[in-house]
């Protein structure tokens, strides 16, 4: 197992090395090309500029958002703003579709706007995601999530190449969470707790609970799902003949609606007007109307249903009876089962590929995947996987099948599905089945879809860790740590660039601070690259916002001598951002000590010695250059939030550490 492990810290780190190498020489090539920028961004006014090479232009703009506009477009500090980068034809204006372009928001290190080599170093150092040098602002970003066991959700920025820095935020929750669900502007995360009758609505840009919503006594929430258009957060109460409705605009219990009993799933159809419900007990779908959030149907479906999805192709729902044998057909316009599939006992999954017209049924007890075509409610195909599958997941090629009595999991090109072949192979995916922790078997997704759409995350309780896999490999690219946590979740939050409309690619951001900066874009096909200027006018706004932090911090500790394997004392000052003044009794002050790229690493947390002064009592373990960074918790304050403080620790040591 132990070689094992280390193999798979070396291949990511090979895969690391080859991302960094690669992007260096991607950006290096071209260099002589011509290209040219037909306007820049006049003083106090950020006008749209326009980038043209090899018959493809890219119109950059940046502008204010909501309520924040303004006639002349100045974009303001503190405020939020929308960045868009709309690709066309030079000749057609057609757009260009389906990329994936690059950016970053950085401060100008000069007076002049980069040169071509100037912004395709700054490209390239980005792209290494070393944390020493990160942008003001990534647009590419996205942020892995766990729901674990001991009652937390983790924040780890799979990004960064520091393998001891990846992890950002801790949110300690009141109870387990179940389920969760992601709001369409990234900003609002709901999470279900069954034990404590409630369900936590937590701010994922300040990464904290924003509010708490009281189901009523005994009641137990477990699935939870936002309809299409957000009008409302619907919550199945498992146990119990009820779903809530959460309306999202106020995050207020809207109704209790009464359903049938026993364990629930749920469903919408696209324009958001009928919510279906599962009622295991029961064995029947109950039709809600969202407008008026009343039952108007109940609908008789095979025994113990719980699977149940919504085909965009077909515009029916498709319902799996866990101890039936057929998948029922129903018409929302006619509200009645109009087909049965059958099947044999032991379905426990249903979920459609993304193109809305094959579903994937997932049977527990045979250990095999039915392909159902909602063309013809028919199953197109049907293969054995791995023991005891329980969950499928997409990419935009791939089906991906976790087994619970497995180690290993399926892949399935669903492509081939729809010419009723399958050929499942097989990756290993840990070094234990999830069976080997069954108190960690959950209800949500464990595989997570990255946003290049060919790679996923695989989250594995037993190992403690996230497995990264990247599509035509045999085996996972590396691991990433939870940090002795075991998921029962894993979801991706995907802050990057995305495609709005044909050819225009938008991101909403916040430009923190005043001043210049530059903005390199680089597109991988075709290969386009350019820096764009960005100019941010002060405000009232920026000056209550001009600490990234609440607090500050102070190394105090500059002029010490530092020897491997001396215990040396080092000492923090922290101080209030705005006053200055010293921050007393924090009993969370975490700090890192690192080598990097964190081969060696060490966290312990600080006592506070004096008035705002924290210490901790730190051993270096060889000679070296070495990164010292602090977190606090209950501040809202993550390792990457504050400057890292670079120590040299030497055998004939004389002069100590320098702030970065």
């Amino acid at each position: 197992m132990k070689r094992r492990s280390g193999f798979m810290k070396q291949s990511l780190l090979r895969v690391m090395l080859f991302i960094l190498a690669a992007a260096s020489v991607a950006v290096a090539q071209d260099d002589q090309a011509f290209y040219r920028t037909k306007s820049t961004a006049p003083s106090g006014k950020n006008a749209t500029q326009r980038f043209e090479k090899e018959g493809i232009a890219v119109d950059f703009s940046i502008k204010p958002a909501g309520d924040n506009k303004s006639p002349d477009q100045k974009l303001l500090a503190g405020a939020d703003a929308v960045v868009t980068f709309r690709v066309t034809d030079s000749h057609t204006g057609q757009p260009v579709r389906g990329l994936r372009p690059n950016a970053w928001v950085s401060a100008r290190a000069f007076e002049h706007l980069p040169n071509e080599a100037e912004c395709k170093d700054k490209i390239a150092t980005f792209m290494g995601g070393m944390l020493s040098v990160r942008p003001e602002v990534n647009l590419n970003a996205y942020y892995l999530l766990t729901l674990n066991h001991d009652n937390t959700i983790t924040f780890i920025n799979p990004q960064i190449s520091f393998s001891s820095t990846k992890l950002e935020s801790i949110i300690t929750l009141p109870g387990k969470g179940a389920d969760w669900a992601f709001s369409k502007a990234k900003d609002l995360l709901y999470v279900t707790l069954p034990d404590q009758a409630q369900v936590l609505v937590i701010n994922t840009i300040t990464r904290k609970i924003f509010s708490t919503v009281m189901i009523g006594e005994k009641a137990k929430p477990v699935r939870i799902a936002i309809q299409p258009d957000e009008r409302y957060v619907w919550v199945g109460l498992d146990d119990s003949p009820n779903v809530a409705a959460i309306e999202a605009a106020t995050g207020k219990l809207a109704a209790i609606v009464p359903v049938g009993n026993g364990l629930h799933n749920l469903a919408f159809t696209d324009d958001s007007r009928f919510v279906y419900v599962t009622n295991s007990a029961a064995d029947t779908v109950s039709v809600i109307e969202t407008k008026t959030l009343t039952k108007v149907a109940d609908i008789n479906v095979a025994k113990t249903p719980v699977p149940i999805a919504y085909s965009s192709a077909s515009q029916f729902f498709y319902v799996a009876g866990i101890n039936g044998a057929s998948i029922s057909v129903i018409d929302p316009n006619k509200q009645k089962e109009i087909a049965s599939i059958p099947v044999k006992r032991g379905v426990v999954a249903l979920r459609f590929a993304p193109d809305g017209r094959y579903a994937f049924a997932v049977n527990q007890v045979e250990s095999n995947v039915s392909v159902i075509d909602a063309a013809t409610n028919s199953i197109v195909a049907s293969t054995a996987v791995v023991k005891g599958p329980d969950q499928v997941a997409f990419t935009r090629r791939f089906a991906y099948i976790r087994g619970i009595e497995s180690d290993k999991f399926s892949l399935i090109d669903f492509g081939e599905a729809a010419k009723g072949k399958l050929a499942p192979v097989t990756i290993q995916a840990g070094q234990n089945p999830p069976s080997a922790s069954p108190e960690d078997i959950n209800v949500a997704d464990m595989i997570a879809p990255t946003p290049e759409g060919n790679a996923v995350m695989i989250g594995h309780a037993p190992d403690q860790v996230v497995y990264y896999y990247t599509e035509g490999l045999m085996a996972p690219s590396g691991t990433i740590s939870n940090y002795k946590r075991r998921a029962r979740a894993v979801m991706l939050v995907d802050h990057s660039l995305s495609e709005v409309e044909p050819g225009t690619y938008a991101v909403p951001v916040k430009l923190r601070r005043a001043g210049r900066f530059d903005v390199p874009m680089l597109i991988d096909q075709p290969r386009l690259t350019n820096c764009f200027v960005v100019e941010v006018a002060d405000s009232p706004l920026a000056e209550k916002q001009v600490a990234r932090t609440p607090i500050a911090s102070e190394a105090l500790f500059k002029n010490q001598k530092f020897k491997p394997g001396e215990p040396t004392k080092l000492r923090f000052k922290i101080l209030d951002s705005i006053t200055k003044e010293p921050v007393t009794g924090i009993r969370d002050v975490r700090v890192l000590a690192f080598e990097p790229p964190g081969v060696w690493q060490q966290r312990q947390f600080a006592t506070e010695v004096e008035k705002g002064i924290y210490e901790v009592t730190q051993v270096f373990p060889a000679s070296g250059l070495y990164q010292l960074m602090i977190a606090v918790e209950s501040k809202g304050v993550r390792y990457s939030d504050m400057p890292s403080t670079e120590i040299a620790v030497i055998q004939d040591a004389k002069e100590g550490a320098s702030n970065h």
